[in-house]
């Protein structure tokens, strides 16, 4: 049995110690606020995975109502943390584990609710599918205000074997533009299906896996890779002019100015980005960087910013469980952030929504794989014996671990996000 104790730098506003009877039910021992759907709640507590192939669960109803099923992982225990935004009242908390035991006493933080209505928000996607992943349900919600913007077009391709069609081009260059184009009219229109207009859908266009390089050492300066290919191939379904558009070359400076320009444009309330602390992808952590350089050199914070991860190391596929299950926040021991203290934020998005979210990752193309009959019926026998069969919406992964019942952020304040990350400090993954 592998002991694992997951750990935050967590700033809750309330914490309130829980008992968890034999029968299930949990009760307070200190007084809830009055309005629990005002905040966003995590819980902490100790699990043990019982012996045998099923999946370790927690489902946990409200007020006689189901409210979100958990599902946690096989073979471990220790410190766990459960997302149970989405309480309304406090009467009937019931919680029950399978093939699992949890230890009678625990704690509820509680983090006062932001809800995003008091300015625009900003959605940065480091890729085509990013901002679907982490929170279409979020940016629906605030589709009224939300801008979002793809940094880069995803648009490397190293074999063309791996076109989306089999020899629709012959060369790689060919190949390539091909892609990058298709994904940006992705980031074009997918948002659409939430009411997001197109003229508050930004392609920025710059190279896939080069961020890092254009973001490194404070410079923002990177040279161009060998190749014909522009930034402004990828712009074509703009609605907004950017400053570099008549010379867009595949630089940092570039990068940083068309940031700038659409910080001082939008002046957001909310920017929502990667977790550069938490999510381990090069582009993904210059994503972060890239913004705080154009916050800096735009004189504009945003009151909060939302991270998120699609991307972890050493847990690849969390959470664990069917598609419409919850989602908590990421594994991992992050004992302190060079953002201070984190709050937690997490979305709740109801079926309907999550179908939607379902449709939303459908059209993008980069995740319409298709997996072989045989590995097909592998993962049917593996989910039977787990006991973790669902809904499948799509053959990639991500049809089962980011279509939930939550979205899960961490939310930081914007003057701690400029000053970690645009005066010279080093955010990374932490170890």
């Amino acid at each position: 049995m592998q002991t694992r104790d997951d750990d935050y730098p967590l700033d809750p506003d309330i914490s309130l110690t829980t008992t968890h009877a034999v029968g299930g039910e949990l009760s307070l021992a200190e007084t809830p606020p009055d309005s629990p759907r005002h905040w966003n709640w995590l819980w902490q507590i100790d699990y043990r995975a019982h012996r045998g192939p099923r999946q370790p669960r927690i489902d946990i109803h409200a007020g006689g109502r189901h409210l979100v099923t958990h599902y946690l992982e096989n073979g471990e225990q220790g410190r766990r943390w459960l997302n149970l935004t989405g309480i309304d009242v406090w009467h009937g908390l019931v919680v029950h584990p399978l093939h699992c035991s949890l230890a009678s006493q625990g704690t509820l933080h509680g983090f006062s609710r932001a809800e995003l209505d008091d300015g625009p928000v900003l959605f940065v996607a480091p890729h085509p599918d990013d901002a679907e992943l982490a929170g279409y349900g979020l940016y629906r919600r605030n589709a009224e205000r939300t801008w979002i913007v793809t940094l880069s077009a995803g648009e490397t391709l190293k074999r063309l074997d791996k076109q989306y069609w089999p020899a629709l081009d012959t060369a790689p260059e060919a190949a390539q533009r091909r892609k990058g184009w298709i994904r940006a009219w992705n980031s074009a229109t997918t948002p659409m299906l939430a009411g997001i207009p197109p003229e508050r859908l930004v392609m920025l266009g710059y190279f896939n896996d080069t961020l890092a390089a254009l973001t490194a050492d404070g410079t923002a300066d990177a040279a161009s890779p060998e190749s014909s290919l522009r930034p402004s191939d990828f712009r074509c379904w703009n609605r907004m002019a950017l400053p570099t558009d008549a010379e867009a070359a595949n630089d940092g400076a570039g990068l940083v100015a068309d940031l700038a320009f659409l910080v001082d444009a939008i002046r957001p309330a909310t920017l929502v980005v990667t977790h550069p602390e938490v999510d381990p992808h090069r582009d993904h952590i210059a994503a972060a960087r890239a913004c705080a350089l154009g916050l800096r050199r735009a004189g504009h914070t945003p009151r909060r910013v939302l991270l998120y991860a699609n991307h972890l190391r050493g847990h690849r596929g969390f959470p664990p469980g069917p598609a419409h299950a919850g989602a908590s926040i990421w594994p991992g021991h992050y004992p302190q952030s060079a953002f201070g203290g984190w709050r937690f934020y997490s979305e709740v998005i109801d079926a309907e929504v999550q179908r939607e979210k379902a449709v939303s990752l459908d059209t993008m193309h980069d995740l319409r794989t298709r997996t072989s009959p045989e590995k097909r019926l592998k993962r049917l026998i593996a989910e039977t014996i787990r006991g973790t069969r669902g809904k499948r919406y799509g053959d990639h992964d991500y049809f089962r671990s980011h279509v939930r019942c939550q979205e899960p952020f961490i939310e930081v304040s914007g003057a701690a996000f400029v000053s970690a990350l645009a005066s010279g400090e080093d955010a990374g993954p932490a170890d």
